[in-house]
C-alpha cells in the first residue's frame, strides 16, 4: 500500500475547473496585486468568521506578527505561548520585536491552560496568543479571564482552525483582539502557495493593518511607520474566495474521516484526538495521536508505504535558538509538554483520503500493537 500523509493532488484535480476560472478571471483583469478580489475575498473572510474586518497578507507568520503590530506592542513586551505549537508562532513574536514566554498547555486539548498562562505572566507581559491547535479550539473564556485580570491583549492564532468553533458556537477568530489565519496549501482553507490574513473587529486595528502590510503607507509614498511588503495577490485572493464556498463540506468531511478513525483505533494503548460527537466543533486539521513507541509506530508504518508525522518532536522553549536567553525558559522546565511532544503521532487525514484507505491506516496501527 502507499497511503501518502498529506495529499492535494486530488484535491487540486476535482476543483481544477473552478481554479482555472478564477485564474482566468484575475488574467483577463489584468489586475494583479491589492484589487478586486482581494477586497471580495477579505469582505467574504471577514463574514465567514463572523467579525467586521478581514485584512489578508503574504502569509501566516506576518499575519501574526503584523497583528501583534498593529495592536501596539512594543519590542520587549512579552507574549505568552503554548510550548506546543508550530515554530512559525514564536518567529513571528520575535519578528514583532517582542519576547516568547511558554507556558504549559492542558494535556487533554494540548492548547493553553490558562493556569499555567496566570503562573508565567509579569510586569512586561502585554498579550497571549491563543493557538487553536490540530483543529481544536482553546478555553477562550479561561484565556480571557486571565486576560481581563492582568489587563493583558488576547490574540488568536487560527492556523489550523478554520471554520472551528467553541462550545458557545464562537467561531475561530471571532473573540480576540485580533486573530491570525494562515492559508499554507495544507490548511483546512490552502491557497496554491502562501497566504495569511487578519481579522480583528476593530477598524482602527484594520486600518493600522492595511498600512503596515505596504510598506507603513498612508496615503501611497507617504511612509507613516515602518512597514512590510506582505500584501496577497489576486490568484490566491480569488482561489480562496472559491475555496471558502467549500470549506464547510471539506470540514465535514475531516470530521467523518476523524471518526472514522476513532472507531477503528478504539481499545488500543493510544490517546486519540476526541470525535466529533465529543467535540462538534473540531476541524481535525490533523488526527494526532499519543503512545510511549511513537518511533517504533512511525517506522512500521512507513514500512508499509503509510506516512506519518510529528506535530511537533521539540516544544518552543527547548528549540536550540532559545538558548542564548532570547526566551526566559530552557530544555527541561515544561516537564508536561515536554513528555507530549515525545509521543504525539499524526496519521493521515484530509479530505481527499478515502474511507477504504482510513482502514488500511487502522489494520496497520492494530497490527503494531498485536506484535
Amino acid at each position: 500500500m502507499n497511503i501518502p500523509f498529506n495529499s492535494l493532488k486530488e484535491q487540486v484535480a476535482a476543483e481544477r475547473a473552478a481554479i482555472e476560472a478564477a485564474v482566468e478571471r484575475v488574467l483577463d483583469s489584468g489586475w494583479f496585486l491589492m484589487g478586486p478580489e482581494l477586497t471580495a475575498f477579505e469582505a467574504a473572510f471577514a463574514a465567514f468568521v463572523g467579525v467586521a474586518q478581514a485584512v489578508a497578507v503574504a502569509n501566516g507568520t506576518e499575519a501574526i506578527s503584523l497583528a501583534l503590530r498593529a495592536l501596539s506592542l512594543a519590542p520587549g513586551d512579552e507574549v505568552v505561548v503554548p510550548a506546543l505549537t508550530a515554530p512559525p508562532c514564536y518567529h513571528a513574536i520575535l519578528a514583532a520585536g517582542c519576547v516568547p514566554v511558554f507556558a504549559e498547555i492542558d494535556p487533554r486539548t494540548y492548547t493553553l491552560d490558562p493556569a499555567a498562562v496566570d503562573k508565567v505572566c509579569g510586569p512586561r507581559t502585554r498579550a497571549v496568543l491563543a493557538v487553536h491547535l490540530y483543529g481544536r479550539m482553546c478555553d477562550l473564556d479561561g484565556l480571557a479571564q486571565v486576560c481581563r485580570e492582568k489587563n493583558l491583549l488576547l490574540v488568536e492564532d487560527c492556523a489550523q482552525a478554520h471554520g472551528a468553533t467553541d462550545a458557545r458556537g464562537r467561531t475561530a477568530g471571532s473573540v480576540g483582539a485580533a486573530a491570525a489565519f494562515s492559508f499554507y496549501p495544507t490548511k483546512n482553507l490552502g491557497a496554491l502557495g502562501d497566504g495569511g490574513a487578519v481579522v480583528t473587529n476593530d477598524p482602527g486595528v484594520a486600518a493600522r493593518l492595511r498600512r503596515l502590510r505596504q510598506y507603513g503607507e498612508g496615503p501611497r509614498y507617504v511612509c507613516r511607520e515602518p512597514g512590510a511588503n506582505s500584501r496577497m495577490d489576486e490568484i490566491q485572493a480569488a482561489v480562496l474566495g472559491m475555496r471558502l464556498t467549500r470549506l464547510p463540506e471539506l470540514n465535514a468531511r475531516r470530521r467523518l474521516l476523524a471518526a472514522r478513525y476513532a472507531a477503528g483505533l478504539a481499545g488500543l494503548p493510544l490517546v486519540l484526538p476526541p470525535v466529533p460527537e465529543e467535540a462538534p466543533g473540531h476541524v481535525h486539521h490533523l488526527f494526532v495521536v499519543r503512545t510511549p513507541r511513537r518511533d517504533d509506530l512511525a517506522a512500521f508504518l512507513k514500512e508499509r508505504g503509510i506516512g506519518s508525522a510529528v506535530h511537533y518532536p521539540v516544544p518552543g522553549h527547548a528549540q536550540p535558538m532559545f538558548t542564548g536567553g532570547l526566551a526566559p525558559y530552557r530544555a527541561g522546565e515544561l516537564t508536561a509538554t515536554e513528555g507530549i511532544c515525545a509521543e504525539l503521532l499524526s496519521l493521515p487525514l484530509y479530505p481527499s483520503l478515502t474511507e477504504a484507505q482510513v482502514d488500511e491506516v487502522t489494520a496497520a496501527v492494530r497490527a503494531f500493537f498485536a506484535s
